[in-house]
């Protein structure tokens, strides 16, 4: 059994079979969950609806994958290091937009085209 750590109240179904790694795409989810018919469980209850909330505590089986996740709420020190990871994230993200909008060659003003062509 594999823990996954929730870094908010919830993930629904669907998100957590797309962090899992089992389908690659949100929209993928109503296929997977259709063609795994009554093979995956919630808290050992038969599961099918991809917007199901996964909380603190609950069980997730895929008996076909031989896969069983608990989810677990983040720790106060998980919390502070996944804020510090994102704060870091948008640093860099707000620099690369920077030197990208000052390396942006400058655009030649467009000769407007006459309005009704053919008449002086």
């Amino acid at each position: 059994m594999q823990n996954f750590i929730l870094f908010e109240e919830y993930i629904t179904l669907g998100q957590a079979l797309k962090e899992l790694g089992l389908i690659a795409t949100g929209g993928q989810a109503k296929m997977f969950l259709a063609s795994n018919d009554g093979e995956i469980f919630h808290n050992h209850e038969p599961e099918n609806r991809r917007g199901k909330k996964m909380h603190d505590g609950d069980l997730l089986e895929l008996p076909t994958y031989d896969l069983s996740v608990r989810f677990v709420a983040a720790t106060a020190q998980q919390l502070a290091d996944r804020n510090e990871e994102k704060a870091e994230e948008d640093r860099v993200k707000a620099i690369v937009k920077k030197m990208n909008a000052e390396n942006k060659p400058k655009k030649a003003p467009k000769k407007a085209a006459p309005r009704f062509p053919g008449r002086s």
